[in-house]
């Protein structure tokens, strides 16, 4: 089981077993990894038809765990149960470049608390040790709070939108 930390936060990487209860059943995913059910779930831009990606990929792939797929859980301690705040992925492997994608989305209530932040942190150094030589995020280029969160943990936007309305911020690994 892949666990990484932060601060306020503890990330879950989704092994096979998991990603297929993720796709399969809501209620099996939450109890597989004790948290309270989650009535508003998946929290944009993730849909359903991610997490049946996120399976097909690591059932491909089995030693992926950490490429597809992350649960984002409150790191209160061991006196407070789990609480799931949202999910993250990296949008697979690094390409030839070395280029990964990352995405993530919060509950409502968890935006605007830093978590977004420290998420995109945590999985950057990651990928990065892992082997990605540049992290990509993609964003509605309207969406002026999710480019200040990039811009605070170092991403700029590359002025390359790979569409209309969508903005690419990158960050490089240092060197």
């Amino acid at each position: 089981m892949l666990i990484l930390t932060g601060d306020k936060l503890a990330l879950l990487a989704l092994d096979r077993d998991l990603a297929a209860l993720q796709a399969g059943s809501r209620t099996a995913f939450f109890n597989a990894i004790a948290v309270s059910h989650e009535p508003l779930w998946p929290p944009a831009p993730f849909e359903p038809a991610a997490f049946e990606w996120a399976r097909r990929e690591l059932a491909h792939d089995p030693d992926g765990e950490g490429w597809y797929g992350w649960a984002i859980l409150a790191n209160d301690g061991e006196r407070s149960p789990p609480r799931l705040l949202g999910i993250a992925a990296l949008i697979g492997r690094p390409d030839d470049d070395g280029d990964v994608e990352l995405a993530f989305g919060l509950l409502p209530e968890y935006r605007g608390r830093g978590f977004g932040g420290e998420t995109v942190r945590v999985l950057s150094a990651w990928a990065f040790a892992n082997g990605a030589k540049r992290v990509i995020a993609h964003l509605d280029a309207e969406d002026s709070h999710a480019a200040h969160t990039l811009a605070k943990q170092g991403f700029a936007d590359t002025g390359e939108p790979p569409y209309p309305g969508v903005a690419r911020w990158a960050l490089a690994a240092v060197a």
